[in-house]
């Protein structure tokens, strides 16, 4: 089972691209470098306990020597201090490695250089060196090569040192010692530093399946519970989104019936992008995008600026700086989107986030064929009801008419009843009437489909409003382009979805400021009885009479050779209609070419005070 996992993980790391491997490694050098800073400080708290004892020993055994232990002692305490305020200078603390080394080495020095000075015994000074090493290379989880930078320190020190030093035995066991304990404590640091960093990617490539797992496993709870429900694709958006860390995500759908990709749900955007993005639709050949997709296949724009997928301009109003896209497929066709992404972040998403979007798209796909067997139980089970209600129906008025003559048996309007007759008859109505207990029992009603967008209504400071859009749509002014609001006493202050109304505004004032290179757009709003006018009118290049009737259709532009420098993908207009539609209002536009355009707007709406009244009569 080992060698099984073994195997799996050297898989997992040999399938990882380049900059997986380089965040890996940069994350077990982060997480190694936390360990050797705590680290360092256990082992300059050790170092000086022991050398502290052993210059206490020094004091007591050699009395003259007292001063000079003394001195070397202190440098020891200054290195080592110097060296722990360095670990925590922001320059310095990502490289503990090299600060532990330079410290390290000076120590070495620092005992070298203190037997030599006091004439100490060779074997003992070479003790003291092969303990410092067996203790660097245990205590700090170092590189080998910081290691054999103070092997080699500790060598050249032991050399130096050695003319001055007392033989008692055979040089060269000295010599023989220092070498086995220089060699050995760097090969061990060598195999401590390989085991260490296979343990920390084993570790880190587990606990990534465990949080996919943990993901996917939310996720098909969310679907299990949720399944069918009208807020479904919504909860696993926000699943979605939580999981994969994102700032939004998305929900595209098929819809057979209009042969039409619709967004069923986004989520972490604003109001105004969620308002705008229900409202899209798009045939099968309408993007690149939809052509690109393939069954079990994700789709990534790194950035939505330099790609040819999605036009910019939309990725851009729509405020995506990249995005991830997840097909959810059902028997090979694809049948709806899921798309994840972010609001200002650039770059490839993770091998973590791509595993994560494709577990949750083809449990979205489970999920929605599921959904659609139910769908198909529960329109079998309308028409069984509504055959019972047909057959109900049916059966209750001759039973009626059963009872009806009952009844007029009973009371004698024909002829006189033997008791034996009247006793016959009464039970012919007691039977009859439990018959048509039973059947008015069996209806069953019909429930409406709720829409998928509602009017939310609450009071607009509509010169609050300008101004906000005013603001927002200040880059879109260009230098010989004057933008004007005006707005009439009565419509200051309103009630409405302001929401909507601020969306349909942005969009028209948003087209005029696009093809009016010079001259003025002004935007004016007026009450004519209990609905808002608003009209936007610029001076700008104007459509001409056969282009107007397919402006406010997707994807459509006006044609004109003077209007093909201009940007677009011809989704405003389309959104303002189906707004305004929305709000029950109605749409009109008056243009001609270099004449520019006037689009009015008109939507019921409630005075403040009439709202209020409202209110206070509810309550």
């Amino acid at each position: 089972m080992a060698n099984s996992n073994d195997r799996s993980h050297i898989e997992r790391l040999s399938a990882l691209d380049e900059s997986q491997r380089a965040a890996l490694q940069a994350a077990y050098h982060e997480e190694t470098a936390r360990i050797l800073r705590r680290r360092l400080q256990l082992m300059v708290v050790l170092f000086l306990l022991f050398v502290g004892i052993g210059i206490c020993a020094e004091r007591a055994a050699y009395p003259t020597r007292a001063y000079f232990a003394t001195a070397i002692y202190l440098a020891e305490v200054a290195a080592a201090a110097i060296a722990l305020v360095a670990c925590r200078v922001p320059r310095l603390r990502d490289h503990p490695g090299a600060i532990g080394a330079v410290l390290a080495s000076c120590l070495s020095v620092s005992m070298a250089s203190y037997d030599a000075g006091v004439g100490n015994i060779l074997e003992r000074s070479a003790m003291a060196q092969v303990c410092l090493l067996t203790g660097l290379g245990v205590t700090l989880p170092w590189s080998w090569r910081a290691q054999i930078a103070v092997a080699l320190t500790a060598l050249v020190g032991f050399a130096a040192a050695a003319p001055h030093l007392v033989v008692n035995d055979t040089l060269t066991y000295s010599v023989l010692a220092m070498l086995t304990g220089a060699t050995t404590s760097v090969l061990g640091v060598s195999f401590l530093e390989r085991y260490r960093r296979d343990a920390f990617l084993r570790a880190t490539l587990l606990t990534e399946e465990a949080e996919i797992a943990a993901a996917l496993a939310e996720m098909a709870e969310t679907l299990n519970t949720h399944l069918n429900a009208p807020d479904m694709f919504e909860r696993v958006n926000r699943v979605a989104a939580a999981a994969l860390g994102c700032d939004w995500s998305a929900t595209v759908v098929w819809e057979e019936s209009r042969s039409v990709f619709r967004t069923r749900t986004v989520v972490g955007v604003s109001p105004e992008v969620k308002a705008e993005a229900d409202l899209l639709e798009f045939p099968r050949g309408s993007l690149p995008i939809l052509a690109a997709l393939r069954p079990g296949e994700l789709i990534e724009i790194v950035d939505s600026r330099r790609q040819s997928l999605v036009p910019a301009e939309l990725l851009l109003r729509l405020g995506i700086a990249s995005a991830l896209y997840a097909p959810i497929t059902s028997d090979g066709e694809i049948i709806g989107v899921l798309v994840h992404g972010y609001t200002s972040r650039t770059g490839p998403f993770s091998a973590k986030q791509r595993r994560i979007a494709l577990g949750i798209s083809r449990a979205t796909a489970i999920a929605m064929q599921n959904a659609r067997l139910i769908a198909d139980l529960q329109a079998a089970s309308r028409l069984k009801s509504e055959f019972v209600s047909t057959m109900s129906h049916e059966l209750r008025t001759p039973l009626n008419v059963i009872s009806g003559y009952g009844d007029l048996l009973a009371e004698g309007m024909f002829d006189p009843l033997t008791p034996a007759q009247r006793d016959v008859v009464a039970r012919i109505n007691r039977s009859a009437l439990e018959l048509l207990e039973l059947v008015s029992a069996t209806l069953d009603l019909n429930r409406l489909e709720a829409g998928r967008d509602t009017v939310t209504t609450g009071p607009i400071d509509l010169l609050g409003l300008f101004a906000e859009l005013g603001r927002e749509l200040e880059a879109l002014v260009g230098a010989d382009v004057a933008l004007r609001w005006r707005a009439a006493t009565a419509v200051e202050t309103i009630v409405g979805d302001r929401v909507k109304l601020k969306t349909i505004l942005k969009n028209l004032v948003g087209n005029a400021l696009k093809f009016t290179p010079k001259g003025v757009v002004e935007v004016t709003a007026s009450r004519a009885d209990d609905r808002l006018v608003l009209e936007v009118c610029d001076s700008g290049v104007g459509i001409a009479t056969d282009d107007l009737p397919t402006i406010f259709e997707m994807f459509r532009q006006a044609d004109g050779s003077d209007r093909r420098c201009f940007g677009g993908v011809g989704l405003g207009l389309h959104i303002v209609q189906r707004l305004v539609e929305l709000l029950g209002g109605t749409i009109a536009v008056a243009s001609a070419p270099g004449a520019g355009s006037t689009f009015t707007v008109s939507v019921p709406v409630a005075a403040m005070d009439e709202w209020g009244e409202c209110r206070h009569a509810a309550g």
